[in-house]
């Protein structure tokens, strides 16, 4: 039986949402915040692959507003950072930045509601078909998506190496979330690919410092 297990895998992405935001209520750890838009990624994709495939409409959006302030929070974070690595730092500039991630916090947890409200919003209006879309359609998707991701890759410039290190990000989840016999009729060559994914991150990690700093 050609059973979706991408449904199980999107119940699986809710439910970690959900725990990381309670991890962050009470603790307020960077980390729980960086766990959660990763998993809202990984549902983007899926439903991206999903419209596609099925050629079908999904509410995929409801979770935007969580993605954003989270961001907002985990970019603060990873400022902070930074400039910890740095041999000067004025203390007031750590402490402009400490002040706005404490109210950006603040209205963050006082949101949780909202927040809950939006994660069974999306689980009420967005559930996938019972089975997974054929072998040679989801073969097809791969190939068109590889094809765009090469030519983005081809044009060397930073913006479309930024859009190129997306879409491979979007493809490996998508793949990922696939069952191993899917993944076997794909081909895809996982080890060249995520060795691009960790250069890529470190030359967007680079490149994100130089501007902040």
């Amino acid at each position: 039986m050609n059973k979706n297990n991408l449904n199980h895998y999107v119940t699986k992405l809710l439910n970690s949402i959900e725990k990381n935001l309670n991890v962050f209520y009470r603790n307020k750890k960077p980390q729980s915040l960086h766990l959660l838009r990763v998993k809202i990624k990984k549902l983007k994709a899926i439903y991206s692959f999903a419209e596609k495939t099925y050629k079908e409409e999904y509410n995929s959006g409801i979770l935007k507003q969580l993605f954003q302030k989270a961001g907002k929070i985990r970019e603060i974070h990873i400022n902070m950072h930074l400039l910890g690595l740095l041999p000067e730092v004025s203390d007031k500039t750590l402490a402009t930045l400490k002040k706005k991630e404490t109210i950006l916090t603040g209205q963050f947890i006082a949101n949780g509601e909202l927040y809950t409200k939006l994660l069974n919003k999306f689980r009420d209006e967005n559930c996938l078909p019972k089975k997974l879309p054929l072998k040679k359609i989801i073969k097809k998707y791969f190939k068109k998506e590889r094809q765009k991701a090469n030519k983005l890759h081809k044009n060397n410039d930073r913006e479309s190496i930024h859009r190129y290190r997306i879409k491979i990000k979007k493809i490996m989840y998508i793949y990922d979330a696939l069952p191993e016999k899917k993944q076997k009729s794909i081909q895809l060559n996982t080890d060249k690919i995520n060795k691009q994914q960790k250069k890529l991150g470190s030359w967007h990690d680079t490149y994100a410092a130089i501007n902040f700093l």
